[in-house]
């Protein structure tokens, strides 16, 4: 009797703790087949939860989505006028507060048409307005994904383009786009014509902007998957702006990831052991060979290796997406790998030590679909980090639908969640760092995040940073380091709130 008893407990405690999300299957969100390319969960009204926007591609062409968080589970479309209404083809989009007036804007990227990427001002009140001053007078800038980044730090966001060149039939060959933002009334932007970045052509996919080397400028990381199949290294380049005093970009060569053949699509630097460096992962697509292994780098402070055991980087995949967050709350960062072709994503649990454990049981990881989009956000606000994921049937009319699951995990670990704004820095706080000091198993353990450097596929997470702090009530030290170089510290704060960060000011 007091075997099976022990068995049975076994049995209940790893069916409680193990992580859990429940597939949503009501309402628009669920039933909608929109053949998406791009998703993410978005605050695009401010009022505190998070919406999802999904850019979406038919051939010859389709409408982009926009759902409101009604709570409970229910998500309705928004009629965004022009946003929502005009027919394209759209692959990326990224949202981002470029006039700092304390509302998220849009940008879309387009293809194959003669429209060209539009960026949209938020008015507010589901409005939106096209910004013609955006594109230097080009009438046409065409591409694939697209990034904000405050990257010459004058505390406006500018824009990168990432383009294709030719990597698709019927885009042309050229190089990428940067827009610098020149803050003024009308919401006119710059284009840099002569650094490395834009002068380079290849089949760039997705782009990555963090300060991987923590000198208080921003590096830009850029996946080049061929859609031939023909592997190549990817393109990574150094902001010079700390060393010089001017924006320059030079390319990161010699190192064990810059030199790897690749079928990039998406980089993440992320802290995989709490080590306070940047670690970083790459997913790789693969579609001609029917799959490749992605690529796990891990900084040992004077140098950057390549991880070759285990599940994460020697499963087979045709991935695409890879998001990063402690979707247990235990005090690391876990992953989910989001795979075209028809093949289930994949999930892996990050033991605290940069070890991964596989998780093969679920309708998230057990249902094979082509999944090209995915995002990660906690769009209910209990402290749990969700995903939206986004299926494609290629480019044809109907599409397939997406998947929103809800993180049921219940095994009681703590958390906390800090919206950061701007006031010198740029309003929506991209670039900003946040080193996090509480106890786990008796040991003080510093985490590390930074806005707006959690990649994902044609799309964006949330751009609030989420801290999983195992049993911990209290956190012994928050700092924030912004871009301006402003830097705040509070100390005992409690957990299992949303705060907001106030540049200079204020954590409430």
């Amino acid at each position: 009797m007091k075997y099976l008893l022990a068995i049975l407990l076994i049995t209940f405690c790893s069916q409680t703790f193990a992580q859990q999300f429940t597939l949503i299957e009501k309402g628009e969100i669920a039933t909608d087949t929109t053949n998406t390319n791009g998703a993410s969960f978005v605050d695009y009204d401010n009022d505190g939860d998070l919406d999802i926007f999904l850019s979406n591609a038919n051939t010859p062409f389709g409408f982009n989505t926009l759902y409101k968080n009604q709570g409970n589970d229910v998500f309705e479309k928004v009629n965004a006028g022009e946003v929502t209404n005009m027919q394209t083809v759209s692959f990326g989009h990224t949202w981002g507060d470029y006039d700092n007036d304390g509302l998220l804007d849009l940008f879309v990227v387009n293809a194959f048409t003669n429209i060209g990427s539009l960026l949209y001002k938020n008015l507010g009140n589901d409005k939106f307005q096209r910004n013609e001053n955006y594109n230097s007078g080009k009438s046409n800038v065409m591409g694939f994904a697209a990034s904000w980044r405050d990257f010459d730090n004058d505390g406006y966001l500018d824009l990168t383009v990432i383009h294709p060149a030719g990597g698709f039939v019927g885009l042309p060959t050229t190089g990428n786009f940067l827009f610098k933002n020149n803050g003024d009334q009308f919401g006119s932007f710059t284009e840099e014509l002569t650094t490395p970045v834009t002068r380079r052509t290849a089949p760039f996919t997705n782009a990555n902007w963090v300060d991987y080397d923590m000198d208080g400028d921003s590096d830009l990381f850029i996946g080049s998957g061929p859609a031939n199949g023909t592997l190549a290294p990817d393109f990574h380049y150094k902001n010079m702006l700390n060393e010089t005093g001017a924006l320059s970009f030079q390319q990161i060569r010699n190192t064990t990831f810059a030199n790897d053949s690749l079928d990039g699509q998406t980089w993440n630097w992320i802290d995989i052991d709490n080590d306070g460096d940047l670690d970083a992962y790459m997913t790789n697509w693969g579609g001609v060979q029917g799959g490749f292994k992605n690529n796990l780098y891990l900084n040992k402070g004077d140098t950057i290796v390549r991880v070759n055991e285990g599940a994460i980087v020697n499963d087979i995949g045709i991935s695409l997406a890879n998001v990063w967050a402690d979707f247990d709350n235990d005090g690391d960062l876990d992953v989910y790998v989001g795979n075209g072709g028809n093949q289930p994503n994949r999930y892996y649990e990050n033991d605290g030590k940069g070890n991964f454990t596989s998780i093969e049981k679920g309708h998230f990881v057990e249902t094979a679909k082509n999944t090209w989009g995915v995002s990660a956000g906690d769009y209910n606000n209990d402290g749990r980090v969700d995903l939206f994921v986004s299926n494609k049937t290629g480019y044809i009319r109907g599409g397939d639908v997406n998947f929103l699951y809800r993180n049921d995990t219940n095994n009681n670990n703590n958390w906390i969640i800090i919206k950061c704004v701007g006031e010198k820095s740029n309003k929506t706080g991209i670039g900003t760092k946040i080193k996090l000091t509480s106890k786990i198993d008796g040991k003080a353990v510093t985490q590390y995040r930074e806005i707006g450097s959690n990649a994902t596929f044609l799309g964006i997470n949330d751009l609030r940073a989420h801290f999983g702090l195992n049993k911990s009530k209290t956190i012994d030290k928050v700092e924030l380091i912004w871009p301006s170089g402003q830097v705040d510290r509070y100390e005992n704060v409690n957990s299992n709130q949303i705060l907001v960060a106030t540049e200079g000011k204020s954590l409430k």
